[in-house]
């Protein structure tokens, strides 16, 4: 989640609604420098946003499909509780509710983030690589356990949104031509002189110009590469396995303890009874 260089009665501005693994974390950086404000990134949140945070983002994912007026009222609703008090909004789950955000804040600009098709699959792909291999661990953290539901539940909104049939997230070749559709969807949704493309490569210049900003004198953010992406989940399944690890230590010691304390519990009795059969025949 892009953090503020200042914050003064933030107004939303800009909709940047590029897909996963296209620079939507450096464009939120950018922007949040650009438009002093903090910019609402749904991915980076769902992942390391406060409890709360999560909940919202699940809730919205568990009315996906949107198929009735009470579920696309409480998109809207989720949405704006969501994007209150920033100044835009990048990734999930904005990608896939653009109709709806521009209905929030019809004045707002629309940015989306391009990166060669092959080189995006092969970031992409391994993001949901690693979701899958992060779920098998999950039950030990409830904060990873929210992060891998609501990216799975989550997916039940794109097949009905980029228009093609509907499938399972997995394996991942079921999700191969999403960038294609999604690039229809957002033409199809954003009227043309609102829409603008960006490649993170480009830096500064073109972003600027696009918002009608002065350019800073600082380096354009570049975060979030894919191989950071590979060790933020190694580094995760380091701690989740001493986690494990720590619980069986534990069980085994208790379980241990209990057993300890049952013997010499049944021996007391033994011998207690022992004692009483003996002053019985010392009595007869």
């Amino acid at each position: 989640m892009a953090r503020p260089s200042e914050s003064k009665n933030p107004h939303f501005q800009v909709i940047a609604c590029g897909l996963p693994r296209t620079g939507t974390t450096s464009l939120g950086e950018a922007l949040s420098v650009l438009l002093k404000g903090e910019v609402f990134d749904g991915g980076g949140e769902s992942w390391y946003g406060e409890p709360t945070r999560q909940f919202q983002l699940l809730q919205l994912a568990w009315h996906c499909p949107v198929r009735s007026l009470v579920d696309r009222t409480f998109a809207l609703h989720t949405l704006a509780r969501l994007t209150e008090n920033r100044v835009a909004s990048t990734d999930l789950p904005g990608c896939y509710f653009v109709e709806e955000l521009l209905q929030l804040y019809p004045d707002a600009k629309v940015i989306c983030t391009v990166r060669e098709k092959e080189s995006w699959w092969a970031s992409y792909s391994a993001l949901w690589e690693a979701i899958f291999e992060l779920r098998r661990w999950a039950w030990l953290s409830p904060r990873l356990n929210r992060y891998c539901e609501f990216s799975i539940s989550m997916w039940k909104r794109v097949p009905q949104v980029v228009e093609i049939s509907d499938r399972e997230p997995w394996p991942i070749t079921n999700q191969k031509e999403i960038y294609d559709a999604h690039a229809n969807y957002i033409r199809k949704i954003v009227p043309e002189k609102k829409l603008f493309y960006f490649d993170v490569k480009q830096g500064w210049p073109p972003l600027c110009e696009m918002l009608d900003v002065p350019i800073p004198n600082i380096a354009f953010p570049h975060s979030f590469p894919r191989a950071h992406l590979d060790t933020s989940k190694n580094f995760v399944l380091r701690r989740l396995k001493m986690r494990l690890a720590l619980i069986i230590g534990v069980a085994t010691l208790l379980a241990g303890g209990f057993g300890y304390w049952s013997w010499i519990r049944l021996i007391g009795l033994i011998r207690r009874s022992n004692i009483a059969t003996s002053h019985k025949m010392r009595l007869k």
